[in-house]
């Protein structure tokens, strides 16, 4: 099973640079440190994009090999002892939490996993 999480967020204004920092420095780190079938595809940045701009301009990407992996990612970010989660709440003080700023989650299966039903044809 091949499945993605999406997460959009801003960035505190005045922070950017603070947070590629912070991203160039612990990025290996918060990937060794993600629970077992999780994988970190990357941390972005949203160059250019047509759709609603209250999405976020940053994007963190995950990849999980099945719905249990995504039990074991919230257990991972609950449990405040650990690595995982210390990376993620360091990460999450640079997210811009006003009212307005932009947030959004996605997931995203990969179409040769789904199950598809009532796939009428148009009459």
């Amino acid at each position: 099973m091949d499945i993605l999480s999406i997460g959009g967020f801003d960035v505190l204004p005045g922070k950017a640079l603070e947070f590629q920092k912070w991203v160039r420095e612990n990025m290996k780190a918060l990937s060794d440190a993600t629970p077992e079938g999780i994988e970190l595809i990357g941390i972005y940045a949203s160059i250019f994009y047509s759709a609603d701009n209250k999405m976020g301009q940053s994007r963190i990407i995950w990849r999980f090999d099945s719905y249990g992996a995504q039990d074991r990612f919230a257990a991972a970010m609950a449990a405040k002892d650990t690595e995982f989660a210390r990376l993620l709440e360091e990460m999450g003080s640079f997210n811009d939490v006003r009212l307005g700023a932009g947030f959004s989650i996605e997931l995203l299966k990969s179409v040769s996993d789904l199950s598809i039903w009532a796939d009428n044809p148009e009459d």
